[in-house]
């Protein structure tokens, strides 16, 4: 199997012919992969194989737009990293009721060049003036491996025709890392892949879960907690520079971070009426603890992680009324996503600096969304060459105006907030499909 993905963004940026400029972010990945399964018993199905991916990250480019544009044109070096793994597991049918699925994968990793990397010296934070060798790396050559096991345990006990448990652990390794800021007017990712100064990414996850089905398997309920930690999660320091800097690795941090969460799930399969209720509160926070007050966040205690939104409600509904006339609705909610808000400035000599509140202390207003729609068949004639339907529906019928990010500007010498929100008015369609 051949894979191929591609990410990338871009900013065009035309409001002031001074600083007019066109910023490109890329991330490639190349994956080739075998897989085989072999039936060794009734009681035993093994599946394995390898894998190998590269990845690419062109990590930032700036062109100035214009003869009379003041941007200097700036190219952030090109990343590269290749994983490969081999991997077995093994469906074990241990009784009626007992199902094990066991998997494990031992993954390599190698960062590879042309690079510079930068070695920094031991016990002080880095920083340019803590460089103390700059190494030079030749094309496809290794800067620095990493590796180890991976492995999976999950089962499934049924306690009856309608009633089954579910637990399992899964250890990971993670080589290419996401950044996200969150506090400009578009907020952007930026991914950053292990190197000579960045570690993997490693976790442990437990989950525990039961099943119900109701009403003749016709109704489904559950319930499903989780709880994970990791180690070497990376993050930013306080006033970080993450895009278009030469030597990221100077204003990032590893630290650790846990996760935890119950989810809730009714669902209806068939009938006129179906759809399903979910309901999920789940935490995700990362912890930056060191000797080094400059690499401390949130005096070394766990703060909200950028995507933590413990409340998270969703209801999907569809009614029948007829052959040809059926409505739908969804209404989803969740908690706003955490933020760091700039709450006032102080003078270090001479120059003037803004004081952040503690890392991700507030959030951004809550989001919720409601839609509706309903579809009109044609009729259902066997002969027709084609048959039809339309579609009439109506994005966020409420008119809520959610935010998609909130920024800051100072202006007249005071910082200012403002929010930016994508579609904050009824949006109606109506689409006409048909099929032979």
């Amino acid at each position: 199997i051949l894979v191929s993905s591609q990410y990338k963004y871009g900013i065009n940026y035309e409001a002031d012919a001074n600083e007019n400029f066109d910023f490109g972010y890329e991330l490639n990945e190349y994956q080739a992969k075998l897989n085989f399964n072999y039936k060794l018993s009734n009681k035993h199905k093994l599946s394995y194989g390898l894998s190998s991916k590269l990845y690419t990250i062109d990590p930032g480019n700036i062109e100035p737009i214009g003869a009379i544009s003041d941007v200097k044109a700036k190219k952030i070096d090109r990343e590269r990293g290749l994983e490969s793994a081999v991997y077995l597991a093994d469906l074990f049918e241990v009784t009626d009721k007992l199902l094990l699925d066991l998997g494990l994968r031992y993954s390599f990793y190698s960062a590879l060049g042309p690079a510079t990397q930068n070695v920094y010296e031991d016990g002080v934070p880095k920083s340019e003036s803590s460089i103390v060798e700059v190494k030079e790396f030749g094309k496809n050559e290794s800067i620095k491996t990493y590796g180890g096991p991976e492995y999976r345990i999950s089962a499934r006990y049924l306690l009856g025709n309608d009633f089954s448990v579910k637990a399992g652990f899964n250890r990971t390794i993670q080589y290419l890392h996401l950044l996200s800021t969150n506090t400009t007017q578009s907020p952007t990712d930026i991914w950053k892949l292990s190197d000579l100064n960045i570690a993997p990414q490693r976790a442990n996850q437990y989950s525990l879960g039961f099943f119900k089905n109701l009403s003749g398997k016709d109704v489904e309920f559950s319930i499903e907690g989780y709880y994970k930690t990791m180690q070497d999660l990376l993050d930013y320091k306080i006033g970080a520079q993450l895009i278009l800097n030469d030597d990221l690795e100077t204003d990032l941090l590893q630290g650790e971070g846990r996760a935890y969460g119950v989810e809730f799930l009714v669902k209806k399969n068939s009938g006129r009426f179906n759809g399903y209720v979910g309901y999920s509160y789940s935490r995700s926070e990362v912890k930056l603890d060191s000797q080094l007050m400059q690499e401390r966040v949130n005096n070394g205690e766990f703060f909200p992680a950028n995507y933590d939104k413990p409340h998270d409600f969703s209801v999907v509904a569809n009614y029948k009324l007829t052959k040809r006339f059926s409505f739908s609705g969804n209404f989803t909610y969740q908690t706003g996503r955490p933020i760091t808000y700039p709450i006032g400035r102080y003078v270090i000599a001479g120059e003037e600096q803004v004081l952040y509140s503690d890392r991700n202390q507030f959030r951004i207003p809550d989001y919720y969304r409601l839609d509706l729609g309903v579809n009109i068949e044609g009729n259902h004639k066997l002969k027709k060459l084609a048959h039809s339907f339309i579609n009439i529906s109506v994005y966020n019928v409420l008119g809520r105006n959610n935010p998609y990010s909130v920024f800051f500007v100072t202006e007249e010498g005071q910082i200012k907030a403002y929010q930016t929100s994508i579609f904050s008015v009824p949006v109606p369609t109506i689409t006409y499909n048909f099929k032979f």
